[in-house]
């Protein structure tokens, strides 16, 4: 996998995560480290800060590639098929 292809799945990844921690617990990323408040640009430039930096660590870890629908859905049909044969009492 090349470089670029890599930094896109992992900012896909870490735009996922940022998502999540923004919708769950705000305050994570957006709360100062002093008891003054932030303005909304010293809010936004540690946001881009934070992604930009979670972007160059995910990209040096490995990343599993997704399967595509089809794949999955032939994967669930022979899961299904294989439970189906252990409640018979079949060997696989």
């Amino acid at each position: 996998m090349d470089i670029s292809t890599r930094t896109l799945l992992a900012a896909d990844l870490a735009d996922r995560w940022i998502d999540t921690i923004l919708g769950e617990q705000p305050d994570a990323l957006l709360q100062a480290d002093s008891d003054e408040p932030l303005s909304p640009e010293d809010m936004a430039r540690n946001l881009a800060q934070f992604r930009a930096t979670l972007i160059e660590e995910l990209a040096e870890q490995p990343i599993a590639i997704a399967w595509d629908d089809d794949e999955m859905d032939e994967f669930d049909a022979d899961e299904e098929e294989d439970l189906s044969e252990d409640a018979d009492g079949d060997e696989r």
